[in-house]
């Protein structure tokens, strides 16, 4: 097996540091993925885009049901924070029950992608260990994710699809890095880059997210500017010492990596041929982080990758005192994606890039005297090429809204009919994870789906 320096060294790194137990599970890990690579039939561009609604959005004021038996459940369940009919766009097609949903009017970016087959939503997904009832909950005999309803706990369940720990090391998304980063050529910046920090989901055994602050990008990109020369000179004398104790040496490398990975990553995107970006919003902060990340899409070829994950968060989403802001909210989230696709689309790569959400859970149906507190499934929607993504759908069954249903644990806390590792491997398979290597990307998947046949557990993309 042919094995890249790059792979070569990030194995002896890993031996610096860890057990030989770890140690041969990082080596394994190496070995799938140079296999998973081999197994990829498509060598073309692909890149997911998780947006993070951290907080937890209120999703059944986003897309609701607004006919009939069950829009008198939704007004009945949300009391004073269900909004009037008018303030819902009724979506092209009804449920297979017969349900007409409606969305939000202040998202008419999204209505207008749902509309054009570009958008899909998931209902009723969320953190689960295993298939689960009302009833194993009310005995105790369900086994259910640490800290259900913790901001904390749930942000890393979902980024690590490992609801069973508290403290993961590895998101899923590295894990995916380790199996797909050889498809992508030598490069210092990763293949896994966010404008949130560091992050659970793009973490993995000997992969690190590239992190940007697109606030911050002016400083970084002046290091090798004239005015800088004597700093730059003094802190490369330091980092080109000789060093005895080993955590000093580790901070010396790494601090000089990361200088020379923002140096190959300003000149890429900077490049005057990749031309001026589409307009985004400055004053829309997700909008300002996913121009960043537009730009590093356009610059994949300098770059040299293949592969690529990105990380953006927008804050504000948890509504225990008020839902008066969420509209807001929910504008800006819709007109950021809105100039986002249309941005991707102008490069020409629209079906190789998709764009999800992510949220660490949904919001209780009743309210706590004018918000609402937290609670367990929630929906999210998939964005992408019309050719690429199975669009104009509801995937899941959207959940019946009155209080007390075989889902609902008290207040409107719904159980989960669709797990995050189904969600995840849909976009897992999508970037050309082969079946055989899903379980190290999704460990608890099998509890939930067989993927061995090659078939995604929702089907959100087209074959």
């Amino acid at each position: 097996m042919n094995q890249t320096r790059r792979s070569f060294l990030k194995q002896s790194l890993g031996a610096s540091f860890c057990s030989t137990s770890v140690l041969s599970s990082i080596l394994n890990l190496r070995i799938t993925g140079s296999l998973a690579a081999e197994e990829t039939p498509e060598p073309g561009y692909k890149a997911l885009v998780c947006v993070f609604l951290a907080g937890g959005n209120d999703c059944f004021n986003m897309l609701t049901p607004i006919e009939g038996e069950s829009w008198a459940s939704y007004q009945l369940s949300r009391g004073q924070i269900a909004l009037p009919l008018d303030a819902f766009t009724s979506l092209p097609a009804p449920l297979d029950d017969g349900r007409q949903l409606g969305l939000n009017n202040a998202m008419p970016e999204i209505a207008g992608l749902f509309k054009n087959q570009r958008l899909s939503f998931v209902a009723n997904i969320g953190t689960l260990v295993g298939p689960t009832t009302k009833q194993e909950v009310e005995n105790n005999s369900a086994k259910l994710p640490l800290g259900l309803f913790s901001h904390s706990d749930q942000q890393k369940h979902w980024q690590s699809s490992l609801p069973e720990t508290r403290n993961p090391l590895k998101g899923w998304g590295g894990r995916m890095s380790q199996i797909l980063g050889d498809l992508n050529g030598s490069s210092k910046v990763s293949m896994n880059i966010s404008t949130a920090g560091v992050n659970v989901f793009q973490s993995g055994s000997a992969v690190t997210p590239f992190t940007i602050t697109p606030g911050d990008l002016p400083a970084i990109r002046a290091w090798d500017e004239p005015f800088f020369a004597p700093r730059q000179q003094a802190m490369e004398a330091m980092l080109d010492a000789e060093y005895r104790n080993i955590f000093e040496r580790t901070y010396s490398s790494s601090k000089k990596e990361a200088i020379e990975a923002g140096l190959e990553y300003k000149s890429a995107i900077e490049n005057p041929n990749l031309g001026d970006p589409p307009p985004f919003s400055p004053d829309n902060e997700l909008s300002v982080q996913l121009e960043e990340v537009y730009k590093a899409i356009a610059a994949r070829e300098t770059l040299n990758k293949s592969r690529q994950t990105f990380f953006v968060q927008i804050g504000g989403w948890d509504s225990h005192g008020s839902l008066v802001g969420h509209p807001t909210q929910l504008a800006n989230l819709s007109k950021a994606l809105g100039e986002f696709q249309n941005a991707i689309d102008t490069l020409g790569v629209a079906d190789d890039v998709t764009t999800f959400t992510s949220s660490e859970f949904g919001r209780t149906l009743s309210s706590n005297d004018g918000g609402s507190d937290h609670a367990w499934g929630g929906i999210q929607f998939v964005m992408s090429g019309a050719a690429n993504i199975n669009g104009g759908k509801v995937f899941g069954d959207y959940p019946d809204l009155a209080l007390g249903s075989s889902l609902d644990l008290g207040r409107g806390r719904l159980i989960p009919t669709i797990s995050v590792d189904e969600y995840f491997a849909d976009l897992a398979l999508w970037m050309g994870v082969s079946p055989s290597s899903i379980p190290t990307v999704l460990p608890n998947l099998s509890r939930f789906h067989d993927v061995s046949g090659g078939e995604a557990p929702l089907g959100l993309f087209a074959s």
